[in-house]
């Protein structure tokens, strides 16, 4: 899977994407247990509900999700403007 980070979500894991393959993570949920483990940094931010968008393959989501190898998943922190 490609993992992609943006805004200061890349000053917590010091890239801006990484390839992870891993068979226990078979959906959203593992994949960001996996992350806060590799990152505990992120815990605090990842864990909280809503705070995170999380897009699977260009496509927010907005609950757990099956993952593939083959997917590309992108995490983005809120967003202010005005």
């Amino acid at each position: 899977m490609k993992i992609k980070y943006f805004s200061w979500l890349k000053k917590i894991t010091k890239i801006d994407e990484e390839n992870i393959s891993d068979i226990n993570i078979k959906n959203i949920e593992n994949l960001k247990n996996f992350l806060c483990e590799k990152y505990p940094e992120l815990k605090k931010y990842i864990k909280q509900k809503d705070l995170i968008r999380i897009a699977v393959n260009l496509e927010y989501i907005q609950s757990n999700k099956k993952l593939k190898e083959i997917d590309e998943i992108a995490f983005f922190p809120p967003v202010s403007g005005g």
